[in-house]
């Protein structure tokens, strides 16, 4: 099993995402491309995570042309190309800046989101 990434201060993140000073950003150009897989906990809708799984397990056994061998290979590019459309739409095509850790919990909404 994989280890969460630990951060400067000695304490264990599991949002980390870049080895600088937490809330610190800093340019994408800097960020070599990165491959290897880092566990992570997320909360999934039940329904979404078993059609999800379901999906992964059948495809895994009776179609293993479709390529999907564990849940990772639907996660993976299904997050990868929402990324990929909300920097073209929100941030002129280009990656977000990357973060050390995201907040926790989620934002509280904006007095002009009602």
């Amino acid at each position: 099993m994989l280890e969460p990434d630990p951060v400067p201060d000695g304490s264990v993140d599991g949002i980390t995402a870049s080895p600088t000073a937490p809330g610190v950003t800093k340019g994408i150009e800097d960020d070599p491309p990165a491959r290897r897989r880092v566990q992570r906990t997320i909360n999934f809708d039940n329904t979404v995570l078993e059609r999800a799984r379901a999906a992964a397990t059948w495809l895994a056994e009776a179609e293993p042309s479709a390529g999907i061998r564990s849940l990772v290979d639907i996660v993976n590019p299904a997050v990868d190309a929402y990324v990929t459309e909300l920097e073209r739409k929100y941030n002129d095509g280009k990656p977000f800046p990357t973060v050390l850790r995201m907040p926790s919990g989620r934002p509280s909404r904006r007095p002009d989101m009602r």
